[in-house]
């Protein structure tokens, strides 16, 4: 034990004086398995605490930081082997360099763990190429560099060629596993907020009394529906049920709410219109949205509608899958997806006729097949092989429900137009920001076509001409 912790601090003593520029060689240090091995955890302790350090004052240990350590580890060990092979005393090489290597990494350990404490305790040190934080990288990374050349000229017994070439491999490796693996994964990290309040909302979750709230639908759809007035005799009306499917994402929530107010001021829906809404802060006063609820709120509507005069405008949004399912989801609620036949046999159970079915959901385009006919509209936010965007809990729009409902028909009563026109808004937005086209669909059979545009230019004089609203929405 005593020779042991003798050669360790040889070893120690001799990395110090490397990285100093005091002279040292090969035959200096102690070379055998042990070393390596006592040098190796040495840098371990070191990492984790110089980044424990970095990351104060409420450090989270990331124990997938330890395979990723020792895979990095593992490659640079045999790129030593690899460059030991073309020289002649390869063992000689290789045990050198490891154990200067070892000795030496506590070096780049201290300079990036002072790069992450300054990046984590300065606003914005970065903000100019020329700030004291970015000179101070610079000029430690070249030290680095040079600290790193005398590791190889060392092990090499002074052989410029040879460490130029071992540095310039073990660089670009460095380059390479950074593209291809990622950052280094660090040992310790702050906390998100973000994660903390998902935290906080699946606590929420787990307090729910799953068993009452569904037992309790009934009740709330009932209360729900009976704000739902009849249509007005030789008018033709717009009937609107949002239908928000997906609880953990708030944008779906906000858009269905959004639509029905907009739709009850600008449209005269005030009375025709509900929403069904996954979420916590509604789920006591607002319905569920899945199957039975829908199709029992499609009956109600279709039973209190004139089938002839008036339209349903029917807007989904959530999550969409590949075999286009549309997503029904709340947490711990086992509820069924709703597939373009169920909602087609929903539709056609109500005895609805004229219908404006709008799906906002990636993959959406896959609901139009199964629900066309002369007497539907159907937009859907993507085709049937795109992803659309805009979900998620900080985004007030999907960018689909944003352009139709925030954008447009906010300021044009022709609903076909308004559609037409989103389709191009979309295209150019996700041009400007270089992403896949979602290429919303649009399908229009032949009879809704005419009825859209007189209920448009109905509702249209009927709001702005008659009274029924602020003029502000005309």
């Amino acid at each position: 034990m005593r020779k042991f912790l003798k050669d360790t601090q040889i070893n120690l003593w001799m990395g110090l004086r490397l990285i100093s520029f005091r002279p040292c060689g090969s035959p200096s240090f102690v070379i055998n398995g042990d070393q390596i091995a006592v040098l190796m955890l040495i840098d371990l302790a070191l990492t984790i605490a110089i980044s424990y350090l970095s990351t104060l004052p409420e450090p989270l240990f990331n124990t997938y930081a330890l395979p990723d350590y020792f895979f990095r580890q593992l490659i640079s060990w045999l790129l030593i082997f690899i460059i030991a092979k073309f020289w002649k005393k390869s063992w000689p090489f290789l045990a050198t360099g490891i154990v200067i290597l070892n000795t030496t990494a506590p070096v780049l350990d201290l300079i990036i763990g002072i790069n992450k404490y300054v990046q984590n305790h300065t606003s914005n040190p970065t903000a100019s190429p020329y700030s004291a934080l970015n000179l101070f990288i610079v000029l430690a990374y070249l030290y680095l560099y040079v600290i790193l050349w005398r590791v190889f000229y060392i092990a090499s017994n002074h052989q410029k060629a040879l460490a130029s070439v071992a540095l310039l491999t073990l660089i670009f490796s460095g380059g390479l596993q950074t593209r291809v693996f990622g950052e280094t994964t660090d040992f310790w990290y702050h906390p998100d907020p973000e994660d903390n309040e998902d935290d906080d909302r699946w606590a929420e979750y787990r307090k729910m009394d799953a068993e009452q709230l569904m037992y309790r639908q009934p009740d709330i759809l009932s209360a729900a529906l009976q704000t739902l007035t009849p249509q007005r005799k030789h008018l033709s009306e717009l009937f609107f049920i949002g239908f928000a499917g997906y609880a953990s994402e708030d944008v779906f929530s906000k858009e269905v709410a959004f639509a029905k107010n907009m739709l009850d001021t600008r449209f005269g829906a005030q009375g025709h219109s509900i929403n069904l809404v996954n979420h916590l802060h509604t789920r006591d006063n607002i319905p569920l949205a899945n199957a039975t609820n829908l199709a029992a709120t499609l009956k109600r509507i279709g039973s209190i509608m004139d089938k002839d005069e008036d339209v349903l405008m029917l807007y989904m949004t959530s999550h969409g899958s590949r075999d286009h399912r549309f997503a029904v989801s709340f947490w711990p609620l086992a509820l069924n997806d709703i597939t373009p036949e169920k909602l087609r046999a929903m539709l056609d159970n109500a005895g609805i006729k004229w219908r404006v079915i709008i799906v906002s959901a990636c993959y959406s385009g896959g609901f139009i097949k199964a629900l066309e006919s002369d007497d539907t509209l159907i937009a859907t936010a993507a085709a049937a092989d795109k992803t659309s965007f805009g979900c998620g809990t900080a985004s007030e729009f999907t960018y689909f429900g944003e352009a139709v409902f925030k954008d447009l028909l906010p300021h044009d009563y022709a609903i076909i137009a308004a559609l037409k026109k989103a389709q191009i808004t979309i295209s150019e937005r996700e041009k400007r920001e270089g992403i896949e086209a979602s290429l919303p669909q649009l399908f229009v059979g032949k009879a809704i076509e005419g009825k859209l545009e007189s209920l448009g230019k109905e509702i249209g004089a009927r709001v702005c001409g008659g009274g029924e609203s602020d003029k502000t929405t005309c």
